[in-house]
């Protein structure tokens, strides 16, 4: 019974296991600013559900209340192929 157990337990937890990145998308000549902005997209089943979200670089300055761009990242967080969120983070004034 406790060979069941430990087998079932780790095939749970490899399925939960979440893998996750961020990247540099560009940057400008404005100096770095205090305020950010993000915008996330959440996709299904590798993406053959829809985004839930616009992820887009327009939309995370909107939330931050940012016009003046100095950097951008972007992020993706993938939870085992069942769920994966896309962000992008602008920085700037």
């Amino acid at each position: 019974m406790k060979k069941l157990f430990y087998a079932v337990a780790v095939v749970a937890s490899m399925a939960l296991a979440s893998c996750s990145s961020c990247a540099p998308v560009a940057a400008t000549s404005n100096p770095v600013g205090k305020k950010c902005g993000e915008a996330v997209s959440t996709l299904f089943l590798n993406g053959l559900i829809g985004g839930t979200k616009d992820a887009a670089i327009n939309e995370a300055a909107k939330k931050g209340g940012i016009t003046r761009i100095s950097h951008v990242d972007t992020w993706t967080v993938d939870y085992a192929g069942i769920m994966t969120q896309i962000g992008v983070r602008v920085y700037g004034e």
